[in-house]
């Protein structure tokens, strides 16, 4: 089966071809430079970039996964490469209403022009689902067992769920408040980093104390399992508000150390909770959060020290959106025929697991 998948729910416009879980092509085109004199996502302003480039982002994932030659017009690429794909799978939230409602139009008008099949996806879904891909010759050879206990974390959530199988989920813990890759970018720009922060961060904290401030844990002696990192970008905030432009440049990265860390403690903690309450046999970490290398670190170490497999997406460029995560969920939804209408699809921002 060929799926072509299609993720909009933020900044980056990504299509994708997957030959039932394998990965033939996975095209990102990232919106970074629009947005970051703005130090965050602009809805509008993501919209519109969304609905100049899927088309060519779509050709493009249908060109390289086929290898066509005969045109460099991105409909005609369309046209020669949707006779090959058997699934369309779009995103259909959470995420931001306009970015989502771009990705959609598109997908509903290729699904009804060319009479493909349609499945609605659900972002999260697709994280949960990002260690199952495999390249084009069909590597890694994963083996993980159920139940897996999945830590998945990014600019737009921070969700601990339990993988009972594919399909079956159980939501165990979620954020409170802000996402641990959003307090990430929002403690970077209140020390005048650039959007997005959180890789900024990673590159600074390698030469910093990570003691530096004393900042909290959030819900570290508390028996909830879920996360919160309000608190701490609040307490980051109120110990440099006062400090000056030069104090904060000669403390870069210590700063940026502290907070990597205080983030981390937190992410870690409240998931060892998690471990020892529902007794998983793998270990999963997705999301774009786990490019961090130290985190990675951190995750295996504790994986370890629990006599527990982990798996990561096998590639750095999954743990961030893309379509390749949105295409596997569509395989495994249409092996059950889960189709939808391309009528009675629309946007939701909100959509829960």
């Amino acid at each position: 089966m060929y799926i072509l998948g299609i993720e909009t729910s933020a900044d980056d416009t990504c299509a994708a071809v997957l030959k039932d879980d394998s990965i033939q092509s996975n095209i990102i085109s990232s919106q970074i430079d629009l947005h970051k004199e703005w130090g965050g996502i602009v809805p509008n302003l993501a919209k519109r970039a969304h609905q100049e480039r899927i088309y060519p982002v779509v050709a493009q994932a249908l060109k390289r996964a086929f290898h066509l030659k005969k045109s460099s017009d991105p409909h005609t690429l369309i046209k020669q490469g949707l006779k090959k794909i058997d699934v369309i799978g779009v995103t259909q939230g959470p995420g931001l209403s306009p970015a989502l409602g771009a990705g959609i139009d598109a997908a509903k008008d290729l699904s009804e022009t060319y009479s493909i099949p349609l499945v609605a996806v659900n972002h999260i879904e697709g994280h949960l689902l990002s260690p199952f891909l495999k390249n084009s010759k069909g590597n890694p050879k994963t083996d993980i067992k159920f139940p897996a206990l999945v830590l998945t974390a990014s600019g737009g959530h921070t969700k601990t769920v339990l993988l009972k199988k594919i399909g079956d989920y159980q939501s165990i813990a979620h954020t409170l408040d802000d996402a641990s890759g959003e307090a990430l970018d929002k403690a970077a720009k209140l020390i005048g980093l650039s959007y997005p922060g959180g890789p900024i961060i990673e590159r600074l904290a390698k030469d910093g104390n990570e003691n530096f401030l004393d900042l909290p844990r959030p819900l570290f002696h508390s028996k909830s399992l879920d996360y919160s990192f309000s608190g701490l970008k609040t307490a980051f905030y109120y110990q440099v508000k006062d400090w000056n432009e030069e104090k904060i440049s000669k403390n870069l990265p210590h700063l940026a150390a502290t907070f990597q860390n205080a983030v981390f403690d937190t992410l870690l903690k409240q998931f060892k909770k998690a471990l020892k309450t529902h007794s998983p046999k793998s270990i999963l970490a997705t999301g774009g959060v786990m490019a961090n290398k130290d985190l990675r670190s951190r995750l295996r170490a504790l994986a370890k020290k629990h006599s527990l497999p982990i798996f990561f997406p096998p590639k750095q460029e999954l743990n961030t959106d893309n379509a390749a995560m949105i295409a596997i969920v569509a395989f495994h939804k249409a092996k059950k025929k889960e189709f939808i209408n391309p009528k009675d699809l629309d946007r939701s921002p909100r959509l829960s697991l």
